[in-house]
């Protein structure tokens, strides 16, 4: 679907990571493709992208999320993974932040990569 590329696009460009440069080697740079957000819509509709228009293997999807202390992690993982169809096994270490200002009214920061 051509408009689904479009915004796929738009969502990389916007709130995607760019290239860095990897320390732990001279001269050598990262290319993840990496979307970060906290409306799950965003990161959804970058998903069917990759799965449906870029046919990248389930298995090589993976997720992290990024939650404040007081939060329900298992509730956010769940809510997530159901949300994205993409099995918790999947998901990277949950990163747990000091108490921030938003406690209770975001589902949390996702990492797609």
């Amino acid at each position: 679907m051509k408009n689904r590329k479009i915004k796929a696009l738009i969502i990389w460009w916007c709130e995607g990571t760019k290239a860095r440069r990897d320390y732990r080697w001279k001269n050598a740079y990262l290319y993840p493709i990496e979307v970060i957000n906290t409306n799950p819509k965003i990161i959804k509709i970058f998903l069917d992208f990759l799965r449906e228009d870029m046919k990248v293997p389930k298995e090589k999807i993976k997720g992290q999320l990024q939650i404040h202390e007081g939060d329900h992690k298992m509730k956010m993982e769940k809510y997530w993974s159901d949300y994205l169809n993409l099995p918790i096994k999947q998901f990277n270490k949950t990163i747990i932040r000091k108490k921030g200002n938003k406690i209770g009214k975001t589902q949390g920061t996702f990492k797609l990569r």
